[in-house]
């Protein structure tokens, strides 16, 4: 297929996913989006308080590049003052990456961390109606699940930036009248491509990839209407081509179906690790205990997708959390999972030593559709679990309950009124009122 055949394909997918907004979309999948964003919004809530997220707020009035509109985008961050859409996009982005907490889909990408933060700055200083922030945040996150599933990357390009600003693009230009595929292609042209070597290292500029395509979804608006072009051409030319090739191209042309669109299929996290290593977290918790002291070896055995991560941590937060062997280490030391547990140990990383992983081709077969993993454990005597999928992946959903705990850990005081508004968006005129409680309250 030529570049411009795939480029009509990446313009069918907008025009499908755009059919979503000007529908009326079914109770579940509203209260679904809904979920999506109250969990983006709590993760990023939760990295706002990090001391880089922190000290870049101090700097951010020289990020520049206001949005018209009226009344300012919120930072998700207590008391802090109202910013242009372009800034509070960035900021709120790139705070959701510090923990890894970001929801995603299969194959592999977070479309909603990109999104959200992107939509609902446009929705803020536009006073959309929280019912159409809903539906741009699922026509958005329709076309980034598409391209992900259509384009395979090579490595060792990273899924973050890139085809998930496409779909922020797309729900930007939606919120804000604008013509979608004209706003996506200018996204498209200017894209954001890291690396997985950044995460390995630990390079902390990497959580601003998804800032940065957030930002840039709503800087399209403005390039475009200050008449600037761009190409979807760009897509198949470097994912099809450059970072990638093109494996499932019908996913971009199929009919939208309004009651099952692709964002019903994502995953929630419940570790602060990367997506690829909560199969093998899930199974040691699962287990008994075992004695750290007694243990001799750990196998890991699973999809060959995740073997990027066997590799012993850098001694820092980020590359631990990108360490399958670390992950494991880490349930195995504190048999608990919160965003501390997975934060670096010299301890942890010298049980990390001892774990082992390889590809098991029984489990390798069942990927990408479920994300199988294997544990044994060697100690006095042997242990073994295995997990099909991460609690939390569509075929394991997380409970409303479960997600609303989540919230509450990472929110705060204010997450029981924030929570509620926010699974209450559609009941809202204005989308900025359902932010009210964390514009008012103080800083911390």
């Amino acid at each position: 297929m030529t570049a411009e055949e795939l480029a009509a394909c990446v313009a069918e997918s907008i025009t499908q996913a755009s059919a979503l907004f000007t529908g009326t979309l079914d109770e579940p999948v509203r209260r679904h989006a809904a979920h999506v964003v109250a969990d983006t919004i709590g993760v990023s809530i939760a990295g706002g308080r990090t001391a880089e997220m922190t000290r870049l707020r101090e700097n951010a009035d020289e990020l520049g590049g206001a949005l018209s509109g009226t009344g300012g985008a919120t930072v998700l961050v207590a008391g802090v003052a109202p910013v242009s859409a372009e800034q509070a996009a960035f900021l709120n982005g790139a705070a959701g990456g510090f923990l890894e907490l970001d929801e995603g889909t299969r194959p592999t990408g977070h479309p909603a961390m990109h999104i959200v933060p992107a939509a609902l700055a446009a929705a803020e200083v536009a006073h959309r109606p929280g019912t159409e922030l809903l539906a741009a945040v699922v026509a958005g996150y329709e076309v980034s699940a598409r391209l992900f599933a259509a384009f395979q990357l090579r490595p060792p390009t990273h899924p973050h930036g890139h085809l998930a600003g496409v779909g922020a693009a797309v729900s930007v230009a939606l919120l804000l009248g604008e013509d979608p595929a004209a706003v996506a292609a200018i996204a498209a042209t200017t894209p954001t491509v890291p690396v997985w070597n950044a995460c390995y290292a630990g390079a902390t500029a990497r959580n601003t990839a998804m800032g940065l395509s957030a930002q840039a979804a709503l800087r399209a608006i403005r390039l475009h209407r200050a008449g600037f072009t761009g190409t979807l051409e760009s897509v198949s030319a470097l994912f099809g081509e450059v970072t990638g090739k093109p494996v499932d191209v019908d996913a971009l042309t199929a009919a939208a179906d309004p009651a099952r669109p692709r964002i019903l299929r994502n995953y929630f996290k419940r570790h602060s690790a990367c997506a690829l290593t909560h199969g093998a977290v899930d199974a040691v918790l699962s287990m008994p205990a075992v004695p750290v002291d007694s243990i001799r070896s750990v196998e890991v055995r699973t999809v060959a997708n995740n073997l990027k991560l066997d590799r012993q941590a850098a001694p820092n937060d980020l590359s631990a959390r990108f360490s399958l062997p670390y992950s494991v280490a880490a349930v195995l030391t504190r048999r608990e999972s919160t965003p501390a547990t997975f934060d670096y140990d010299p301890t942890v990383a010298r049980l990390a030593e001892k774990v082992r992983v390889t590809l098991a081709s029984e489990l390798d077969r069942s990927w990408p559709e479920h994300a199988p993993t294997e544990v044994v454990v060697h100690a006095r005597g042997s242990v073994a679990a295995t997990v099909q999928d991460p609690r939390g992946h569509h075929h394991d959903p997380l409970s409303a309950d479960e997600l609303r705990a989540k919230f509450t850990d990472l929110v705060g005081d204010i997450a029981p009124e924030l929570w509620d508004r926010l699974l209450g968006l559609a009941t809202f005129d204005d989308c900025t009122e359902a932010l009210r409680p964390l514009r008012l309250v103080k800083p911390v």
